[in-house]
């Protein structure tokens, strides 16, 4: 028999991975590291950012152009942190 999955199974499945993303990136962040560690974090973080959105902003069944304007601003915020980090 299948279970069905309640709204807080996921924010906490949500919420379990972002602390997982987070110890990792710190963990990544107390040494110095490739550039390819440097894009994998920062993958990590935009993704933790989506998490955010989706799960505890409560953004994921609302209109299109909200999720395309957020998205945008994450994707923004990415190349903005990561063309300077990677590009040295």
């Amino acid at each position: 028999m299948s279970r069905i999955e309640s709204p807080a199974d996921a924010s906490t499945a949500a919420w379990l991975t972002i602390v997982a993303l987070s110890a990792a990136g710190a963990v990544i962040g107390a040494r110095p590291a490739s550039r390819a560690l440097l894009a994998v974090a920062l993958l990590a973080t935009l993704f933790k950012g989506q998490l955010v959105i989706d799960h505890f902003m409560g953004l994921r069944r609302v209109r299109a152009r909200w999720r395309v304007m957020l998205g945008a601003w994450l994707l923004t915020l990415g190349l903005l942190i990561g063309l300077p980090l990677l590009w040295r």
